[in-house]
């Protein structure tokens, strides 16, 4: 294990790489350590969780380690959110349950606890009692309006595209989507806060 020293001195990527090693669902995904397995394909692995939110609560993994969702390749994501889409399915017809919420916490400070991105898909059914909903805030339209400029160009330059004039975004065949940050460490700053 690292000191505090070395840590300090390490980069994001070292750090990430550091964290991999010692990264429980990796060692899952490698068969190191059992789990409850429910699927398994080249690119994923879904486990039952071993404290899940309700029965049946599943865990999504990609096999390559992640910390978080901005990391994981498209081609990885659409995987993932396949995987869960026939999880929930599953859940419904083998269990008895009503519904299924798909939940990710990207970042420490939106409630990841491993730093390994995952998938929960979550059985639910009638008064079961958890507290997934979420507050309702009142917002100005202005501000509303200052969000969207801000965030708006942002998603189409990570789709691919390119702002045109008045504001029009178009798809530029020669530039392809960003899929994976440049930089690891850019990302890894902004929201793992350091997974504790």
């Amino acid at each position: 294990m690292a000191t505090e020293d070395e840590l300090k001195n390490m980069s994001p990527e070292q750090v990430a790489e550091l964290q991999k090693e010692n990264c429980i669902f990796c060692h899952i995904s490698e068969h190191k350590v059992p789990a409850k397995i429910v699927h398994e394909d080249d690119s994923s692995i879904a486990v039952l969780d071993i404290n899940p939110a309700t029965r049946g609560h599943v865990l999504i993994l990609p096999k390559k380690h992640y910390q978080v969702m901005p990391q994981v390749p498209d081609r990885e994501i659409g995987h993932l959110f396949k995987v869960a889409k026939s999880v929930a399915h599953a859940l419904l017809k083998s269990l008895g349950v009503q519904g299924a919420t798909v939940f990710v916490a990207n970042g420490a400070l939106a409630g990841q606890k491993a730093p390994h991105f995952m998938l929960h898909v979550i059985p639910r059914v009638d008064k079961d009692k958890i507290p997934l909903s979420l507050p309702k805030k009142s917002i100005s339209p202005k501000e509303l309006q200052m969000i969207r400029e801000r965030l708006a160009p942002r998603i189409k330059h990570h789709l691919g595209y390119e702002i045109r004039s008045a504001g029009k975004a178009e798809a530029v065949k020669e530039k392809k989507a960003v899929d994976v940050p440049k930089k690891d460490g850019d990302i890894l700053d902004k929201v793992s806060g350091m997974f504790k």
